[in-house]
């Protein structure tokens, strides 16, 4: 079975993402900060990391620059910031997507879907 590792300090949308993620299969493990995500990262590896941006402790891209040497399957930033800037500092720090809330359950699982059917790009890393 697949794994997801969800890292986001809102309640109500990581237990969204938990049921949104094993309605779509993954075995879902979550954490509430960058700390205890990148902590959990180490003891297993997720096949799709997903990652809030703006964390109580750990700035989401600092999380995923930390992480990308570990994680071979995809990453995904969420973020209600949606400007260019934003988007752009998802996908230098090793995003393979950045994602803007709020989303819709079942078009959120549908995108996910579609990004893990790509290779990972591992050309620029």
């Amino acid at each position: 079975m697949a794994t997801a590792l969800v890292i986001e300090d809102d309640d109500d949308i990581r237990r969204l993402l938990e049921v949104v993620l094993s309605q779509a299969g993954y075995s879902v493990a979550a954490a509430e900060t960058g700390t205890r995500g990148l902590e959990a990262l180490n003891a297993r590896v997720p096949d799709l990391l997903l990652v809030d941006v703006g964390l109580p402790d750990i700035e989401g891209y600092e999380v995923v620059r930390r992480a990308r040497d570990q994680v071979d399957g995809h990453i995904v930033m969420l973020s209600a910031r949606s400007q260019e800037s934003d988007v752009q500092l998802g996908i230098d720090a090793g995003a393979d997507e950045y994602l803007t809330k709020p989303f819709r359950p079942r078009q959120l699982r549908e995108r996910l879907t579609e990004i893990v059917s790509q290779p990972v790009s591992r050309a620029e890393r």
